[in-house]
């Protein structure tokens, strides 16, 4: 089916992007296709006649930046489950598809002919929480809530069994996306994306026997703080914060059901991705 209406996302700390914004709009329009931009974008463009985040018709969310870019971009395609195709202006660009020198007439023309494949993702919410804003992609991590050094005691059950009682920085819950982000940093596993689980990653714990654990996307898993000296909060893949204090002490994880869509134009090889990507860091 023909996409007939775009939206931009850029990342205004991206400089060099306008650029590129500015000549994915001019291909847009020589194809007679309409525009909506985020308001950063806006703000550059000084062009009153593009709708502004008004994204819930868009066939299609193309996002200038890096994966954070595409993070924060999912509060705009994820209620109204729009495709997103990154552009990579950032360094590492796990879940971009196309390169700023991929921009071409050819992939232009596919994507917007539909001639592209859908890579899915799980994501997960917070009971009690609206999974339209309160959701996560990559991770939610438990942490302090106060800058303090000090230790934070957690447990943690999966469907009611006690996985762990942990000491130290935190916990976090990652999906297989977020496996390569902060629970990779953490000495977490890497879980292909395809894979519907959890990443149960402790951060920095005071004890010899802690250790990352995975399980199915199928359980519940709950997290309880053990004390409440400074309170600790759930961060929400880096983006929203739901507070712990001594009245509300746990949160319980699940699988949302609204799921993350990015337009994918070639076979991926993820080891390939991995090796490429995860060596930017290293030379």
């Amino acid at each position: 089916m023909a996409v007939e209406r775009v939206g931009i996302h850029w990342n205004s700390t991206k400089r060099t992007g306008l650029e590129v914004a500015l000549r994915l709009m001019r291909m847009l329009e020589a194809r007679g296709v309409e525009i909506v931009v985020n308001g950063e974008l806006q703000q550059q463009l000084g062009r009153p006649d593009i709708p502004v985040d008004a994204f819930e018709r868009c066939g299609l969310l193309i996002v200038l930046g890096g994966d954070g870019t595409i993070l924060s971009a999912l509060d705009c395609a994820i209620p109204y489950d729009i495709p997103i195709l990154g552009v990579n202006l950032g360094r590492l660009g796990f879940l971009t598809e196309l390169e700023t020198g991929d921009l071409t007439d050819e992939n232009v023309d596919r994507v917007l002919s539909g001639d592209y494949a859908i890579d899915a993702r799980m994501t997960m919410r917070v009971d009690g929480q609206s999974d339209a804003t309160m959701f996560a992609l990559n991770d939610i991590v438990i942490t302090r809530a106060t800058p303090a050094v000090r230790v934070l005691s957690l447990e943690y059950e999966a469907d009611g069994a006690l996985v762990d009682c942990i000491s130290g920085d935190g916990l976090i819950v990652a999906t297989a996306t977020g496996s390569t982000a902060y629970s990779l940093s953490s000495g977490g596993p890497v879980v292909l994306p395809g894979l519907d689980c959890f990443v149960l990653t402790p951060v920095c714990p005071h004890t010899l026997n802690a250790r990352p654990v995975v399980v199915s996307s199928d359980h519940r898993i709950t997290v309880r703080m053990l004390d409440d000296r400074g309170g600790a909060q759930a961060v929400l893949d880096g983006r929203r914060i739901i507070p712990l204090n001594h009245e509300t002490r746990e949160i319980t994880i699940c699988r949302s059901e609204r799921v993350a869509r990015f337009v994918r134009l070639r076979e991926r090889n993820y080891f390939g991705l991995l090796r490429s990507k995860l060596s930017e860091w290293t030379h």
